[in-house]
């Protein structure tokens, strides 16, 4: 049995302009059978930003414990605000740019391995079609 608990060690990342931002791993792949990679607890200092790096291979769930942030993930889309008990699901291979409200946010941040034969089985049909020949 694995237990954490909210006294657990925490990296602490300063910004800036002074604000902070508190991490703890709550798990990691070695610890637990299945598909996630990581299980973190990320704690914004108010106005604090973070980004969480995207790769093709994993997803990122978020769930808002408390307080709010804005969410964005490409420049070309319009950012989301966030508030207590929202969950967010991230789409593969795009960053995530958090900046914390007023208040500060705190939240649950779960990454999952993408199992390759799924992986697989979604891009197959991509190659399918761009590999057809048409008619002269």
């Amino acid at each position: 049995m694995i237990v954490t608990t909210a006294a657990g060690s925490a990296a602490v990342i300063l910004g800036p302009n002074g604000e902070r931002i508190r991490l703890r791993c709550l798990a990691r792949r070695s610890m637990i059978a299945s598909a996630c990679e990581s299980f973190d607890h990320l704690r914004l200092s108010p106005g604090a930003h973070h980004t969480l790096p995207g790769r093709a291979e994993a997803e990122i769930v978020l769930h808002v414990l408390r307080g709010s942030f804005l969410v964005g993930q490409a420049a070309d889309e319009p950012d989301h605000l966030a508030v207590d008990g929202d969950l967010l699901l991230a789409r593969r291979g795009s960053p995530l740019h958090l900046e914390a409200g007023p208040l500060g946010a705190e939240l649950l941040c779960l990454t999952l391995a993408v199992p390759r034969r799924a992986a697989a089985a979604r891009e197959a049909p991509a190659r399918r079609r761009t590999g057809r020949r048409t008619r002269p």
